[in-house]
């Protein structure tokens, strides 16, 4: 039996009904991976934002006993992003109710905790899910991965989190080095339509900046502007690199999870309604 398939058990749709029933008695926090398909340069394939969560979230499943909803792939994206070929982009809307549904069914099983972790840039859509299902009574958190590494993102990287770029390029690196081919990295720079002292990346930490990377048509559209689909230096990209910052996503997310499992226990629930 290889690894991924060991791993099969950590993961809902390879259950059958009453296993994700039992499963849920003995803990009732369910991860649902959120990524995208999306252009990342030559180098990278489409599915680097929804390929890269799986390894990362299986350790965290054995870790903390958590099941791992099924990924939908797919994810909305900022509009800068939309009309490069490769990237195959969901409406806002579209995307919030996927999730939305996908919760909802989830907790007919007995689950009622929840996480949307994601490492793509849609927390804008996320987030309102979190707030539309709170008012229907789930306990559902959203964690973008970037966010839990920015103390530390400049100590690891040289340049800032952006798009197909050293960080992103590390992290698959570790966790599909099989479909990354560094020969064909390239180093390429975004136009910007307001200077970068008004617009965080996701990895700028302590700063004051007016704007997220998300908060505005900040950005020339890609498919304009780019000729590999890459914002960032890919080229100082290593697997070292890429072993820091997601053994500490890992260790970071599993101390989360392991704090609902303790002050909620399977079968307690979070008082939001």
């Amino acid at each position: 039996m290889t690894d991924r398939e060991q791993k099969k058990n950590l993961w809902w749709q390879y259950m059958t009904w009453d296993q994700v029933v039992d499963h849920a008695k003995e803990c009732d926090i369910a991860i649902l991976p959120m990524g995208s398909i999306e252009q990342h340069g030559h180098h990278l394939p489409t599915g680097h934002d929804t390929i890269q969560l799986f390894p990362m979230l299986e350790e965290v499943a054995e870790r903390t006993g958590a099941i791992l909803l099924a990924s939908p792939w797919y994810g909305a994206h900022p509009v800068h992003h939309h009309h490069f070929p490769g990237t195959i982009p969901l409406s806002s809307d579209t995307c919030r109710f996927l999730i939305k549904d996908i919760i909802r069914g989830a907790s007919e099983a007995g689950y009622n905790k929840f996480i949307i972790f994601f490492g793509h840039g849609q927390a804008w859509v996320a987030n309102y899910c979190v707030q539309e299902l709170g008012l229907e009574g789930y306990f559902v958190l959203s964690v973008m991965f970037q966010n839990m590494m920015r103390d530390l993102h400049n100590e690891i990287f040289e340049t800032p989190f952006w798009h197909a770029d050293e960080a992103e390029t590390s992290v698959g690196l570790v966790t599909h080095p099989d479909l990354v081919d560094m020969s064909k990295a390239i180093d390429e720079s975004a136009t910007r339509i307001l200077d970068g002292q008004f617009v965080q990346s996701p990895s700028d930490y302590a700063v004051s900046k007016p704007l997220r990377f998300d908060e505005g048509t900040l950005s020339v559209p890609e498919y304009k502007d780019l000729q590999a689909g890459v914002i960032g230096r890919p080229t100082l990209a290593t697997r070292e690199k890429g072993e820091r910052y997601v053994q500490t996503i890992i260790d970071r997310m599993s101390d989360l999870v392991n704090e609902i499992k303790t002050k909620y226990p399977a079968g307690t629930k979070v008082p939001i309604k």
